[in-house]
């Protein structure tokens, strides 16, 4: 089962078998992630914002957002 690490209910994207056991540091990719990550996010459970990256063509990745401490603390109602 592949999860990310909230207890939210969509953060459980699915179970799925694989050729060979993974291992730290393997890397995984789940089409389609983007769109909920960026409409659920929040700093449920303590749990830091992801950043928000572009990976161009060539392969060059463009960080554009990182969220911090004092992103949380101006979200505070």
């Amino acid at each position: 089962m592949i999860c990310g690490k909230s207890c939210l209910a969509g953060d459980i994207f699915g179970e799925f078998n694989f050729d060979h056991e993974l291992k730290a540091g393997d890397r995984l990719s789940i089409q389609d992630v983007a769109g909920y990550t960026m409409v659920k996010k929040n700093w449920f459970n303590g749990v830091q914002m992801p950043a928000i990256a572009v990976r161009h063509e060539d392969g060059r990745v463009e960080l554009v957002k990182e969220f911090s401490f004092d992103d949380f603390v101006h979200s505070l109602s």
